[in-house]
């Protein structure tokens, strides 16, 4: 048995991430919740050519909630563009609203209405900056139906520089709707989650077939819960039919990521193996197979 532990260092560096003022996390079920309620703030957000303000009556599961009246003039706006972009952005505190790295998902709640039964595909767009506009996501919020309440579940890996995420921002393109078009959003419930316990989300080799005496195994792994938790290293079991060959615990970090399993001392024959992670536990086992080939070079 071989065991690999980066564990002090990385409960270290978990323990800094999460002590610059991240607010308090809430467990709700089999989650950890870190709401953003700071960010239905009105007063925080730059709007252009809509309004903003705190809804009093349509709020997000009681929590607070911004809304934003978003009337279409084809003649108003900008002189240049005057079927334009009704916008507004927030600048996140990232002593308290960062960290996002450390969730598995970013989510809020969203009610739309209109003056016309019948909204375009692209109702909305959500911005996200990390930390401009170079390394930003523009996502369509097609969830959004009239007239309801729905969430919207954004994986938080899917973020490229999610680690730096500095501003966010909501739009519409005027030329997608009719010219008089009355549109009011109401956003509200804003929040990161993650699984309360170390967990397990994907596990997939990606070279499924090596030759004999190849030294590595590339498996890329999405992982989830507190990060202290996951500081504890991730379980791995090797077998070969029912043998077990090798278990190990390897350091990992929350998010996606791909690891590299030196397998070089094993000299697996050739065969069929299967890698499993938490291979003792049935509720968060993983697993993956891979074959190992005869070389065709002579040893």
């Amino acid at each position: 048995m071989r065991a690999t532990f980066a564990v002090a260092a990385l409960a270290v560096a978990c323990c800094a991430a999460l002590g610059a003022g991240t607010g308090e996390i809430v467990v709700e079920g089999k989650h950890e919740v870190l709401y953003l309620d700071g960010i239905a703030a009105p007063s925080r957000w730059r709007p252009a050519e809509c309004t903003v303000e705190a809804a009093t009556k349509l709020k997000a599961e009681g929590r607070p909630t911004l809304h934003v009246h978003m009337p279409v003039d084809y003649h108003a706006g900008q002189k240049q563009y005057p079927v334009g972009w009704p916008r507004l952005y927030l600048t996140l505190n990232r002593s308290t609203e960062g960290g996002w790295h450390l969730f598995e998902r970013f989510e809020f709640m969203a009610y739309a209405t209109m003056s016309r039964p019948t909204p375009p595909k692209s109702i909305i767009a959500l911005q996200i900056h990390c930390p401009d506009k170079h390394r930003a996501i523009s996502r369509n919020l097609e969830e959004i139906r009239l007239g309801q309440w729905v969430r919207i579940s954004i994986p938080t890996r899917r973020i490229k520089g999610v680690a730096d995420v500095r501003v966010l921002g909501l739009n519409i393109a005027e030329s997608n709707y009719k010219h008089g078009d009355d549109l009011h959003f109401y956003f509200g419930g804003f929040r990161l989650v993650r699984s309360a316990e170390f967990s397990l989300n994907s596990l997939a080799i990606r070279n499924k077939a090596l030759f004999h005496g190849q030294p590595r195994l590339k498996v890329e792994v999405e992982v989830g819960g507190p990060p202290l938790k996951i500081a504890r290293a991730l379980p791995l079991t090797i077998r070969g039919g029912k043998q077990v060959v090798r278990t190990e615990s390897l350091p990992v970090k929350p998010g996606l990521q791909t690891l590299l399993i030196d397998i070089h001392e094993l000299k697996l024959a050739p065969g069929t193996y299967t890698l499993a992670a938490f291979d003792n536990e049935p509720d968060k086992r993983k697993s993956d197979t891979f074959r190992v080939v005869e070389t065709p070079w002579k040893q």
